[in-house]
């Protein structure tokens, strides 16, 4: 628990200690139980009571617990594939503490990405699914979910905005204050952070929904994978591994399938010394996932298709829809990145530079970080940094979700 000052009047009663309570539960969101986090500022002396709380009962879907604060921004975050949100509690938590209140995260999992067959799906939701997600038996069983949520990109968007909506719906019961409040009003502003394709789900939630686009201040993007275009082996190689997906899927699970009869220190010992994932936690949650055959496949199935699917040059038409609502920052990284590399903010700055995306997109470029930066604590704090400057240039004034704001994006989009 960290306790901060505050003077903030947002609160059900004025203190002047706030602690961050974090909490990680899970909500079924489009039929699949999925992994979130929350993370608020909460009344000192609530705070032992609401963590409590937090930990000893399901987390339903309203946007936060009543004796925390109410906060003028949400912090909306989507990970990178595989996209288990436990893996970055704390890195939000620290942007959150440090913003100070009137700031609050929420994070969300993939759909079919986490530990436990509710989550992952089960032998028959697996065995009679083709890699479309079509079944063989569509219709005939109701009790099988569908496998389209977890392995398509398409999917994963339906999933995204579910979420959303929940959050808002729980933010209105919660804060509508009477029936002749407008619920534009009672929804807070939004700043959205992603990782890796993170970035390509948030892009394309926005465009399809101008009302949340509406209520979006920024949004930062962690090391983006929106475009497939990496140096020419790396997209060899993955281009035929995405070409022939119906037979690296299924060898990539029997490896799984045989790796798991190893030790489990074996496996972990390995990953810290040779893989350089010098996080416990980090490991932890990678040996969890990785071993399970069937997060395995949901992590391939998926990825697999985002290097068919994903175009091969930056989409200057969606920079420019979101970028007249509002701004970006994006970050990038060395090491060298597959996914990011140097050059694609080159091609973004070129494209400024010839007006054919805003100007209000902002790049950084940090030589000495990774693409999987959250596994590594070192190199947590910079990323930090980077989220807090973003955020902090927009401040908490900006006017957003107001009625002529969404006229205004559904206008231009």
């Amino acid at each position: 628990m960290v306790e901060t000052g505050s003077t903030d009047t947002d609160c059900e009663e004025v203190l002047s200690v706030t602690s961050i309570i974090a909490s990680e539960s899970k909500i079924t969101i489009c039929g699949w139980p999925t992994d979130v986090v929350l993370i608020d500022h909460c009344n000192a002396k609530h705070a032992d009571e609401e963590s409590a709380l937090r930990q000893s009962s399901a987390i339903d879907n309203r946007s936060q617990r009543r004796d925390c604060c109410k906060p003028h921004t949400l912090l909306l975050f989507v990970p990178g594939n595989p996209g288990v949100v436990h893996w970055y509690t704390d890195f939000l938590t620290q942007v959150v503490e440090r913003l100070g209140k009137g700031y609050a995260a929420r994070g969300v999992s993939y759909a079919g990405h986490g530990v436990g067959e509710v989550i992952v799906g089960n032998d028959d939701e697996h065995s009679k699914t083709d890699y479309s997600g079509n079944r063989e038996d569509e219709g005939k069983n109701p009790k099988l979910r569908n496998m389209k949520i977890p392995w398509t990109m398409d999917g994963q968007i339906q999933h995204k905005i579910a979420w959303i909506d929940a959050l808002i719906d729980g933010w209105r019961k919660q804060f509508l204050s009477n029936s002749k409040s407008n619920p534009s009003k009672e929804t807070p502003n939004f700043i959205f952070i992603s990782h890796s394709i993170g970035a390509h789900f948030v892009q394309c939630l926005l465009l399809r929904r101008p009302d949340i686009l509406a209520h979006t201040a920024h949004i930062i993007h962690l090391m983006p994978f929106f475009r497939f275009d990496p140096p020419p082996l790396k997209s060899f190689m993955l281009s035929h591994a995405a070409s022939w997906y119906e037979y690296v899927v299924p060898m990539m699970t029997t490896l799984v399938n045989a790796a798991s009869v190893f030790p489990r220190r074996w496996i972990d010992f390995y990953l810290e010394r040779h893989v350089g994932l010098n996080c416990p936690k980090g490991r932890k949650i990678a040996l969890d996932i990785f071993l399970n055959p069937k997060m395995m496949r949901n992590h391939l199935v998926l990825g697999l298709q985002e290097i068919r699917e994903l175009p091969e040059m930056p989409n200057d038409v969606a920079l420019r829809l979101i970028g007249d609502i509002c701004s970006t920052s994006i970050l990038f990284c060395g090491c060298p990145d597959q996914w990011a590399p140097l050059f694609h903010m080159e091609d973004l700055k070129l494209l400024q530079r010839n007006s054919k995306v805003p100007h209000n997109i902002n790049m950084l470029y940090i030589e000495e970080l990774r693409h999987d930066f959250v596994v590594h604590p070192e190199m947590i704090e910079p990323v930090v940094r980077f989220c807090l400057n973003s955020i902090r240039v927009i401040g908490k004034g900006l006017n957003v979700g107001d009625t002529f704001r969404l006229q205004d994006v559904k206008s231009k989009l």
